[in-house]
């Protein structure tokens, strides 16, 4: 039996795109203290985004010794364990020293340079292999920039990293990478859990030169003797591998098996959802995640990409904010006070951007703008998941939703309504990335022995919104309309 005690804590972080958050718990998932930080992104040039990886790295410590100034409880506070969306490409020296800015996964400078970069490359070996549909951008490509514009660099480089795996370093000492961020470097095989040697062999590169890779939740090192000043953190300490974001989220809301969904609802529209075999999600060419594989379900990951920023774009300028009312709070009452369907009108926001529809636009009432706004996301997301059920043959039992629009008085219910079927929020579900961090780094110590323990030990409490059978059957209409309306495959 394992023994946890009761003044036992845990960190976790869920290292994001444009913030990082963090959370303190208990070994029970009780949140003791939890803060957020903006990533300062910069834009040296068009198209070009970097992160400065010593700002970061001050950034987390100053995060860590906010938990331990507040708490005072440094000798109890066990592990901590980092999960977050990656991608971001670091070169160090033969000291680890960074010779450059982080590249950010958003960084579009490779756009144009396909064949030039990577004429060699089998994309759809590369796919097979790395779980992740090759676009020209994420470290192999940003690789091969550095190694084909930047010669002088690449020959100071000793080792090839992402920024997360050099914040492992710096707080531990060893430069090292879980599985599931791995596979967003493309360099990484995801059926042997090794570094892929014929693209190692295009770069010219080893695997002595890149991270050292691990599965989830593994222990790799204690804090070293300078971070606890920086830190506050005892030596004691231990560096756990976290997990990619939205595998994180699922460990954290329960999302194990085939027919869960977890909705992940942000920058981008994820769903997430556990398969058996590998070969199902390849078939789609979804996102693959090794997630708890071997003994477990591969992840898979469908995105509806940057789409709230699409949104935006319309609410700006067709619902607007004022004194009252925040533009969101606005929008959010507005969509509550139109009728299923928002009186005929349908939008497709990677079909129909906003510039396009204004001059149809204007004569439509607002609220039913905001309302097929809503609508058509969740068609979307709809549309998804049903072509992952058409995969595995298994129904959908659970879908758990995470993100802002959880705060919405409207869109769960318009999702519950849509998919026919009750929606889970999670208490902690802003922060469902860094309690799967939280969770992982107790697995790590030992204090829980597997992702279900640590799940059944923090698992908070949940709202369920009910599908209404009325608006319900309404909508099995307007969703099949709005498919055949954009001719979207289904």
């Amino acid at each position: 039996m394992i023994k946890r005690d009761k003044g036992d804590l845990l960190i976790g972080f869920d290292l994001g795109t444009s913030t990082i958050k963090a959370l303190l718990s208990n070994t029970n998932g009780k949140i003791i203290e939890q803060t957020s930080r903006p990533v300062n992104l910069h834009h040296p040039a068009e198209s070009r985004v970097e992160i400065d990886p010593e700002g970061y790295f001050q950034d987390i410590c100053s995060i860590i010794r906010e938990f331990v100034k507040n708490t005072n409880q440094a000798e109890n506070i066990k592990a901590l364990s980092f999960s977050g969306a990656s991608g971001n490409t670091i070169i160090l020296d033969e000291n680890y020293l960074p010779l450059d800015n982080a590249i950010s996964w958003m960084d579009r400078r490779t756009a144009g340079t396909k064949m030039e970069l990577w004429s060699e490359l089998d994309l759809e070996k590369l796919y097979y292999s790395t779980g992740w549909p090759f676009k020209g951008t994420f470290p192999l490509a940003h690789l091969s920039w550095y190694k084909h514009y930047k010669p002088e660099l690449w020959k100071k480089t000793r080792h090839f990293s992402m920024l997360n795996d050099y914040i492992y370093y710096r707080l531990c000492g060893r430069l090292a990478v879980d599985y599931s961020k791995a596979t967003t470097f493309f360099l990484f095989d995801q059926v042997k859990s090794l570094w892929n040697t014929s693209l190692l062999d295009l770069l010219n590169i080893t695997d002595n030169d890149l991270a050292e890779m691990l599965p989830s939740g593994t222990a790799c090192g204690t804090i070293m003797p300078e971070i606890t000043e920086m830190t506050g953190l005892q030596t004691k300490t231990q560096i756990v591998t976290g997990s990619f974001d939205h595998p994180s989220a699922a460990r954290s809301t329960g999302v194990f098996e085939e027919g869960n969904v977890l909705i992940s609802a942000g920058t981008s529209w994820v769903a997430f959802s556990p398969v058996r075999n590998r070969e199902t999600a390849l078939k789609w060419k979804m996102l693959v995640d090794p997630f708890l594989s071997p003994a477990g379900c591969w992840g898979s990951m469908v995105a509806l990409t940057g789409i709230a920023e699409k949104m935006e774009e319309y609410l700006v300028n067709c619902i607007g904010s004022n004194e009252d009312e925040s533009l969101f709070a606005r929008y959010d009452r507005l969509a509550s006070e139109a009728e299923p369907g928002a009186d005929g009108l349908y939008i497709e926001l990677f079909k129909q951007p906003y510039i396009q529809m204004k001059d149809q636009l204007k004569d439509i009432q607002p609220k039913n703008i905001a309302r097929a706004l809503m609508e058509g996301i969740v068609f979307l997301i709809r549309n998804r998941i049903e072509k992952l059920t058409s995969l595995t043959g298994k129904p959908i039992d659970r879908i758990v939703l995470t993100g802002g629009p959880t705060k919405s008085s409207i869109w769960p219910s318009i999702l519950a309504d849509v998919s026919g079927q009750p929606i889970v929020i999670p208490e902690t579900g802003q922060h469902a990335g860094a309690m799967g961090a939280v969770m992982l780094a107790g697995i790590g110590v030992g204090l829980y022995s597997d992702e279900h323990d640590a799940y059944e030990q923090t698992k908070s409490q949940e709202l369920i919104i009910e599908p209404d059978p009325v608006r319900s059957k309404l909508y099995q209409k307007i969703y099949k309309d709005y498919i055949k309306h954009f001719e979207i495959d289904s």
